[in-house]
């Protein structure tokens, strides 16, 4: 959770952030452990009750369009890997909305160069397309919300990471990323069986790189 807990750096303790798109709430527990008024939004029903499970968490039923927040109260609106559910644009101009000046808003996402040098799209071809019809370039979600007035910084962070072969195969087949559920069964099977052949062993370690970029947006005082 090394993204959660550098968000909050600069940011008073006991101030309102909120985690749009929150899943299980794992982002939002780092700050509620950092002593930060904590807000978990999603709209599914299983989401939000494990997000409920984490102390000091408060939890929010909701979409990322229509942010159920008064104007300028909160100190930090963070996405990760969740801007590009629904209208982005939109998403973003309701960040900027709820930020009080000085806020922040972050989104953690990933671009076209992620999508096309995946493990998954090694495995399953169509998922660079997928992906890159799903998430908005990098650069498009900078120029919103630098055209927002926003004080705009931007970069990217690779991130290695090992599992093991029958680990990575389990977690494929539960769908532990939304494009799995877009990739037809015959594809899926077909990706499976080829990467089973080159990692008979499922103790064998595989390694591969996420290529994360991420956006910060600041509200700038008036």
């Amino acid at each position: 959770m090394g993204h959660a807990a550098a968000a909050s750096n600069g940011i008073e303790p006991g101030s309102p952030v909120l985690d749009v798109g929150a899943g299980r709430g794992d982002h939002a527990a780092v700050w509620a452990e950092q002593g930060y008024r904590v807000f978990a939004l999603d709209p599914g029903v299983a989401m939000a009750s494990a997000a409920a499970k984490h102390r000091g968490v408060v939890v929010v039923r909701g979409v990322a369009q229509a942010l159920p927040f008064r104007a300028q109260t909160l100190a930090l609106v963070y996405f990760h890997l969740s801007v590009h559910y629904g209208d982005w644009t939109r998403a973003l101009d309701e960040a900027g909305r709820v930020l009080r000046p000085g806020g922040a808003c972050i989104v953690w996402t990933l671009g076209a160069a992620h999508h096309r040098a995946s493990m998954l799209a090694k495995w399953f071809p169509s998922i660079a397309e997928i992906d890159a019809a799903r998430f908005p370039e990098p650069a498009l979600i900078a120029a919103r919300l630098e055209k927002a007035g926003h004080e705009v910084e931007a970069g990217t962070e690779f991130e290695v990471v090992e599992r093991a072969a029958g680990e990575w195969v389990a977690a494929v087949r539960a769908g532990f990323v939304s494009t799995l559920q877009l990739v037809s069964e015959r594809e899926l099977d077909a990706g499976l069986t080829a990467f089973t052949a080159a990692h008979p062993d499922p103790r064998q370690i595989v390694t591969y790189r996420l290529m994360w970029d991420w956006i910060r947006a600041r509200h700038a005082a008036r």
